[in-house]
């Protein structure tokens, strides 16, 4: 008669077979498939999107636009190659003073939030303060980012 003895050998070596068994690959991959998708698709810049290839003016010393945050708030961008944006769109420039027109007889407020490129030419911006002021619009603001500290001229020798 023969009699088994535990072994913690023996106990160990049947644990790891059951987990290697248990693991499915084709659902971690499938996991990992999804992950990556989802990576991809919010990565994928959208050139139309204007403000965020915009390097905005900088001042010590802004005055708050909070409006200028609302869903139906008038913004125009001067991108440092002169195209123009009428909040996410890029539109030729014979057409922005019909399109501001449209949105703030359609309730939005009668503002212009213009963030104009800090390399842009100030040609460029110019024109587009004169198809804004075609558009009936006398009011603008001109968005800039805050510097972290002050910029003081250099001292006279």
């Amino acid at each position: 008669m023969r009699t088994t003895v535990w072994r913690p050998s023996t106990a160990l070596r049947k644990r790891r077979s059951g987990y290697l068994s248990l693991l499915d690959a084709t659902g971690v991959a499938a996991i990992f498939v999804f992950f990556v998708g989802m990576y991809l698709v919010m990565w994928t810049p959208d050139h139309d999107l204007s403000h965020d290839n915009v390097d905005l003016a900088s001042t010590t010393h802004p005055k708050l636009q909070p409006a200028a945050m609302k869903e139906d708030a008038i913004t125009v961008v001067v991108t440092r190659d002169g195209m123009l944006h009428f909040g996410n769109t890029r539109v030729p420039p014979e057409e922005l003073p019909g399109l501001i027109r449209g949105a703030y007889e359609h309730g939005a407020e009668r503002k212009v939030y213009l963030k104009a490129d800090a390399r842009a030419k100030y040609g460029d911006v110019k024109a587009t303060l004169v198809l804004v002021r075609e558009a009936g619009i006398q009011d603008v603001a001109l968005m800039v980012e805050q510097t972290s500290q002050p910029v003081t001229a250099a001292p006279r020798n």
